[in-house]
């Protein structure tokens, strides 16, 4: 672990790992450029389940207020 890191020891770097998993729990906006298709989703590397395009743009929902 380098001296950069603001985590202790790599149980704490675990948990950071752990928790932004959590958050992404279908938490994950995709959008499929190929049909236009939108859902949640828990994983950035989707396959588009209406047209099975690998073509989705996704982003973390949670990231953004919801007002």
């Amino acid at each position: 672990m380098s001296n950069n890191s603001p985590f202790e020891n790599p149980e704490e770097l675990q948990q950071w790992y752990q928790g932004l998993k959590d958050a992404n729990r279908n938490n994950i906006f995709c959008h499929c450029r190929a049909c236009g298709y939108e859902w949640m989703d828990s994983k950035f590397d989707a396959t588009c389940t209406q047209c099975n395009s690998q073509n989705v743009e996704t982003i973390s929902s949670w990231q953004f207020p919801d007002d």
